[in-house]
């Protein structure tokens, strides 16, 4: 009972601070569960999913509605081209030695948190092909999606040969290639968490490896520690995002490549 008690507010806290940039927490709550609780991985994994696609919905509700950060319509083309991709990339990954994918996918990360460090960003000429200039609730600004595209369909066929979401790969690309608004890149990609996490954690249910109790209970944590972070998006100012986010790019590479040498 203890073990569930803490991963429950270990949960709480993960939760808390990526809700406040717009990701779902996956490459740390899988972690977490098989490290304090005494439970299979493919157990810790559908439980994992599970509250990735809760923490989305919540983040949605709060993104959508009070900060008015969604971009659908851009949302809508993403989360189709990292969906494609990332089945893709999960249906190749059998032929894969597991060794190579999680260490193409740290460094990936590295870089992007690199980048997100120095604050380098692509410029954007407007009027130029390929640049979409988007209007919606949230303001308006452009995006250059002749650079987004290819790199987001690269980064959903990793995510999908490795077992995460992606969206530590997602929100750099199109803010450093494609130019998008930090906020609104954070805002759309709880979209795209949605779209990743609700189709694996179907596959896990239709493979009957849920522990419903589990889900229960960590989902209420995540419901709260999800509101209250997205809640505190709005008062954190943009550099500290920028920041923020690298470092858990950073933690993600750090243990993506730990990963490498667990059995």
């Amino acid at each position: 009972m203890i073990e569930i008690i803490i991963t429950a507010i270990a949960i709480f806290a993960i939760s808390l601070i990526f809700s406040m940039f717009g990701k779902g927490g996956g490459e740390l709550y899988l972690p977490v569960m098989l490290t304090i609780l005494n439970i299979a991985f493919y157990t810790a994994a559908g439980i994992s999913l599970f509250l990735i696609f809760l923490q989305s919905i919540s983040m949605i509700f709060v993104y959508s509605t009070k900060h008015k950060l969604i971009d659908w319509k851009l949302a809508l083309i993403l989360a189709l081209t990292v969906g494609f991709s990332s089945f893709l990339g999960g249906f190749a990954s059998a032929g894969i030695s597991a060794v190579y994918l999680k260490l193409i996918f740290a460094i990936f990360l590295l870089i992007s948190a690199s980048l997100l460090f120095l604050n380098k960003n692509m410029k954007v000429n407007v009027g130029n092909f390929g640049v979409w200039h988007r209007k919606f609730s949230g303001g308006e600004y452009d995006i250059n999606l002749l650079y987004v595209m290819l790199p987001v369909s690269l980064a959903g066929f990793l995510a999908g040969m490795v077992g995460i979401s992606g969206g530590g790969l997602i929100v750099p690309i199109a803010v450093l290639l494609g130019g998008m608004p930090i906020r609104i890149a954070m805002g759309t990609n709880t979209f795209l968490v949605l779209a990743s996490s609700s189709m694996g954690f179907l596959g896990h249910v239709a493979g009957g490896r849920i522990e419903w109790n589990l889900c229960v209970v960590f989902g209420i944590s995540i419901i709260f520690g999800s509101q209250i972070g997205s809640h505190l998006h709005a008062k954190v100012n943009e550099k500290f995002l920028r920041t923020g986010l690298a470092f858990i790019l950073v933690i993600a590479a750090l243990w993506m490549i730990l990963r490498i040498y667990m059995i």
